[in-house]
């Protein structure tokens, strides 16, 4: 990386003659980049995509479908460094605020991971996403602005330490979070100091990890604290012991340990997984390379921060993968980290409407101390023979170590930072001893007792919620939606739940709040009332005063949604009088105060609010401006001061000083970083309820100054001002989503702008409204190929009429030719629908010269293996370099696996059984430029088996054994089923052919009643979930007919019932006839 000389900004700050300066410095720094694709224009509705096992559904989002190897620049970058003595950090506001680097000066160790290139790749979110340093992740992981600027600012402390701040208003659900990276004189340990405010007016769930990339190899260890007896992995859906891992609780992951195995050792986890620590009293974890004898160990209070987790792609096929998609030359990485208000992916914790959380975690470096017993703030512990201490900060102290009840050691000593003190060799712990490192005035700085841990608590894992319709009670169906609601389900909704709850009990007051709310959040605001007013009727029935407050807000919300301004505010001070809403709910009491211009009223329920909560960033800010417009400019003064001196970059605060003359137009839209169109909307939903429309044009007015508004932003300035929108004008990053923007739009659709219609439309289909949105679309589908294409969408997910979409994607190629994503939706939907390979080959070869993207060239090889043609699936496989998806690593295998297999079976059947036998061993290789690897080692096995068959028939009968040995060794659990859902059937197969039939035979049995039930089960929403931004989303009914036809269908295969085997197949393939396997299956 080159250093500009151009240099913005240097601060030094000196607190004594003893400790250096803190430096802080942003300068322009170039790093070789591969720079990022521009982002798709079509609206993705994925309503079924998964991304950490959570909702990835991007909408409102514009996304990155692809990335760029073909060019490599040295980009400019805005760099803050801060640095004392001991640590060094890098931190880049431009991409998603990460921490890019951190060292430890006294070594010269990188103790996070430093990428010396930008090279994206499709892991985020949104798509586009980088490795190394320390990624800030919320509300979900993998956040969707991890590659997108942040906004920051530069603060001094008092004792001469210095923040940089990071803040975003988040692109999902438009909460803001901040954190501010803190670092003192004198301490080689750094803060990460956290604030997150919901700025909207509903609850949303959210989650916080910090994500820190460290430099991995086969010397590097793990550790969790000495009461981790167990890990479990994503929805704690595996578990194993800890630190010796091995398959007595059931096999991790689909990982088959050879015994007892060390997995705090890195080196011995082969297959990419993760490691969730359990519960622990604890507030340390962290890495260590015992051949650099350098570390880190991270801080957090486990009563708010008890996630501790470590994520490595290990070393197998798929990590050599990844680090070619992710680094030149740097190598690999594994990833420790640490949770707030969250112990698991997903494990999600509710952030309320006006609520602001705060919290802090820590980071500091160790060296020759080695793998800690004990870490705190203060520093680190080490009792495993010797004893060592380590402190972050020079001090003088004692040292005192007990056992048998008398005073073993007991010494005084400075302590240097950064150093490691070292105990008298014959001074040793052992259990029930203990070390208290305490300060001259007496204060414990660290103590630690060597305990002896329950290793006999390991815990179930979490299994699928049940059949909806075979949950006992209302009550349970309510916990059950709020589950799914909460931890962000990408298959289905709370409202299916909460519906079936009513089913059973109409007055069952939890599940008619929980759908009010729902309703409320989708626009649905008649049947939300309708739903909220059943539930205070039931509730009110003998008190009058209900014992929570939420029911009385949400129809404060519902009413001012309807514009029943009267009713609204009668329902927030309702609200108010209960201590849990009093906050929010007096934040739109006054916004309703200002709209009536009654001031006085403001000022004394904003007074309210933020004394029930004095972190409510909204309420502080409006009350800048509500002390103003009552003519008490002082009060505005301090208010804003106030504000300013917790949270420099509270842009609603900030907007009201300039408009009350304390902060330039130009300071106020330069310090926005973020997108400003985006941001600018956030703040007009606030300025509207209160009726602040001089103040709305005058920040768009400011706005316009500084960048082009987005068509919404010019309906809503047209609403206000006069004349019409901006016709020319695009949708900006994202597309409309807030009730003032799809107000606007709505007047605009009325009034004949095809815009307005366009985009109405999309907002409206991503709430659930399919067929308005379809009725907006259909007047322009003749002449505009996103309207055309959504309409193809609807048809397809939601309106059953899957006959009228190709024409449809069709048309949309024709307004707009060689288009990419409508290559890739046609080529995709001719699939699913069935279109003959051939046709789809032919399609795809008149737009040859357009297609560059990876996902386009699967369904070509797709297209050539169903049409038997599996060479030149082959050979466009190998003639390509793929960076696959995480999560879609699969799909390249697969294609490429399943040309081995197809031209494997069709040699079987033409009794070539060594040729046969030489494909199905060459689709268990895979190329390194397919970029790809396996998540699970089950996807072999149906190369596996019938490359054991072909041996058998060729007479290496050992060779054959050992394949069918593999394959009846694999335990069917939940990932195998994920994986392979057939195992089963090739575990019967296996046992036939090795003498035990009677085995297979009882599986089997077990099996059919297993997978019959799974046919007659009925979905709360999706069947299954997708990685990829699929906006064309296949009913429920219809992929669990295929997928349990196909099971059923190789069931009757093994009994020998040919004519209920074709059956079962035959409907397999009408449900679904893209699937690969099933088409194999009807094949041979």
């Amino acid at each position: 990386m080159k250093y500009f000389n151009i240099l913005f900004l240097i601060l030094f700050l000196t607190t004594s003659a003893k400790a250096q300066s803190v430096k802080v410095s942003v300068s322009k720094v170039s790093i070789p980049t591969y720079t990022e694709p521009e982002r798709e224009e079509l609206p993705m509705f994925a309503e079924n995509r998964v991304h950490q096992r959570s909702s990835g559904n991007p909408y409102p989002n514009k996304i990155v479908l692809k990335v760029n190897r073909e060019q490599k620049v040295d980009k400019e970058y805005t760099l803050i460094k801060l640095e004392n003595e001991y640590l060094e950090l890098q931190i880049l506001p431009e991409i998603g605020g990460k921490i890019y680097a951190a060292k430890d000066k006294t070594n010269g160790y990188d103790f996070f991971y430093k990428n010396h290139v930008i090279k994206p790749a499709l892991i985020g979110a949104l798509g586009s996403w980088i490795s190394g340093g320390l990624e800030f992740n919320w509300p979900f992981h993998h956040r969707a602005s991890s590659f997108m600027p942040t906004d920051y600012e530069i603060e001094k402390l008092p004792g001469g330490g210095v923040i940089v701040w990071v803040s975003e208003h988040d692109p999902t659900d438009r909460m803001k979070g901040m954190v501010g990276i803190v670092l003192n004189p004198g301490e080689s340990i750094f803060e990460t100091r956290v604030k997150l405010s919901n700025i909207t007016p509903l609850r949303h769930s959210f989650l916080w990890w910090e994500n820190v990339a460290v430099p991995s190899n086969k010397n590097y260890e793990i550790f969790f604290p000495h009461d981790v007896s167990h890990v479990f992995f994503h929805y704690k859906r595996s578990v194993t012991t800890y630190p010796v891992a091995t398959n007595a609780a059931g096999i991790f992951n689909g990982i088959r340990y050879d015994g007892a195995v060390d997995i705090s050792k890195h080196r011995n986890t082969i297959q990419p997984t993760s490691y969730f620590s359990a519960a622990s009293q604890y507030d340390f974890f962290g890495g260590y390379d015992t051949g650099r004898k350098c570390g880190v160990v991270h801080i957090g209070d486990h009563h708010v921060s008890p996630g501790k987790k470590m994520f490595t792609w290990a070393y197998n096929q798929l990590s050599q993968s990844w680090e070619n998609a992710l680094t030149d030359t740097d190598g690999a990485y594994c990833e420790l980290m640490a949770g707030s208000y969250s112990d698991n992916q997903p494990d999600f914790t509710w952030l309320e409407p006006m609520e602001t959380k705060t919290f802090s975690q820590y980071w500091f470096p160790i060296g020759e101390i080695g793998v800690p017993d004990f870490a705190n703030t203060t520093g680190a512990i080490y009792v495993k023979d010797t004893i060592k201490v380590q402190l972050n900060k020079t001090r003088n102290v004692k040292i005192t170590v007990k056992g048998d009840n008398q005073i073993l050691y007991s010494g005084k000593a400075t302590v240097k930072a950064r150093e490691e003190y070292m105990l008298p060799a014959d001074v040793r712990m052992k259990l029930g001893y203990s070390i208290d490192v305490t300060a001259n005035d007496g204060t414990v700085l660290m103590s630690y007792t060597v305990k002896k841990h329950d290793t006999f608590n390991i815990p179930h894992t979490t299994q699928d919620m049940p059949n909806i319709k075979k949950v006992e009670s209302p009550h349970l169906l309510y916990l059950e939606g709020l589950h799914v609601d909460q931890y962000r389900d990408p298959a289905t909704k709370g409202e299916s739940y909460y519906k079936e709850a009513l089913e059973r009990d109409p007055n069952f007051a939890p599940a008619l709040i929980a759908l009010g709310e729902a309703k409320l959040r989708n626009a649905f605001y008649s049947e939300a009332l309708e739903y909220l007013l059943r539930a205070e009727k039931v509730l009110t029935r003998f008190n009058t005063r209900l014992e929570n407050g939420k029911l009385y807000y949400l129809l404060g919300h519902v009413y001012l949604a309807l514009d029943e301004q009267e009713k609204s505010y009668d329902y927030f001070r309702k609200a108010a009088w209960s201590s849990a809403y009093v906050s929010s709910a007096m934040t739109y009491a006054a916004m309703l105060d200002i709209r009536k211009l009654e001031y006085d009223k403001a000022v004394q329920h904003l007074t309210t609010a933020i004394t029930y909560h004095k972190d409510n960033a909204v309420a502080n800010a409006l009350m800048i401006y509500a002390s103003y417009l009552q003519g008490d400019k002082k009060a505005s003064e301090r208010q804003y001061l106030s504000v300013e001196a917790n949270d420099k970059l509270n842009h609603l605060a900030r907007y009201f000083g300039v408009l009350t003359g304390k902060v330039s137009a130009r300071d106020f839209m330069e310090k926005i970083r973020t997108d400003k169109n985006q941001v600018c909307l956030d703040l007009i939903e606030t300025l509207l309820v209160a009726n602040l429309q001089k103040e709305t044009v005058s920040l768009i007015e400011m706005l316009q100054t500084h960048e082009p508004l987005i068509f919404s932003l010019s309906a809503i300035y047209a609403d206000i001002k006069g004349g019409s929108p901006n016709d020319s004008a695009t949708e900006g990053i994202a597309f409309p989503s807030r009730r003032i923007e799809m107000n606007s739009l709505s007047h605009w659709a009325k009034q004949g702008s095809r815009k307005a219609q366009l985009l109405l439309g999309c907002a409206l289909y991503a709430k659930g409204h399919y067929e308005k949105a379809v009725a907006l679309w259909e007047g322009l589908s003749g002449t505009d190929y996103r309207a055309a294409r959504n309409l193809a969408v609807a048809y397809y997910s939601h309106m059953d009429r899957k006959n009228e979409v190709l024409p449809l994607l069709k048309q949309a190629l024709s307004l707009k030719p060689n288009d990419e994503q409508l290559i890739f939706e046609t080529v995709y939907v001719m699939g699913k629908l069935g279109v003959a390979p051939i046709e789809r080959i032919s399609f795809l070869n008149n737009h040859k010269s357009a297609i560059s993207r990876d996902d386009i060239m699967l369904e070509w090889a797709r297209a050539y293996n169903m049409a038997g043609q599996e060479d030149k699936a082959i050979e466009l496989l190998r003639g390509r370099n793929f960076v696959p998806a995480e999560g879609g690593e699969h799909a390249v295998a697969e294609q490429y696996m399943f040309a081995y297999f197809l031209k494997g079976r069709r040699l079987m059947k033409e009794n070539k059984m060594q040729e046969a036998a030489d494909c199905f061993k060459a689709a268990q290789t895979l190329p390194q430029n397919l970029g790809a690897g396996l998540w699970n080692i089950v996807r072999l096995v149906p190369f596996k088996y019938y490359e054991a068959i072909c041996l058998k028939s060729l007479g290496q009968e050992d060779k054959a054994n050992e394949n069918f040995d593999f394959i009846t060794g694999i335990e069917v659990d939940y990932f195998s089923n994920m994986n392979l859902p057939e195992l089963p059937f090739y575990q019967a197969l296996c046992y036939r052919e090795t003498g035990m039939p009677f085995k297979g035979d009882m599986l089997i049995n077990y099996k059919l009643q297993d997978w019959k039930e799974g046919m007659k089960t009925v979905d709360a929403g999706y069947f299954a979930t997708t990685p990829f931004f699929i906006s064309f989303c296949d009913r429920a009914v219809q992929q669990r007919s295929a997928y349990y036809s196909y099971l059923l269908a190789l069931a009757y295969r093994y009994t020998g019932d040919t004519k209920l085997a074709q059956k079962y197949i035959e409907q397999a393939a009408v449900s679904d006839p893209y699937a690969l396997n099933i088409f194999a299956e009807r094949q041979f």
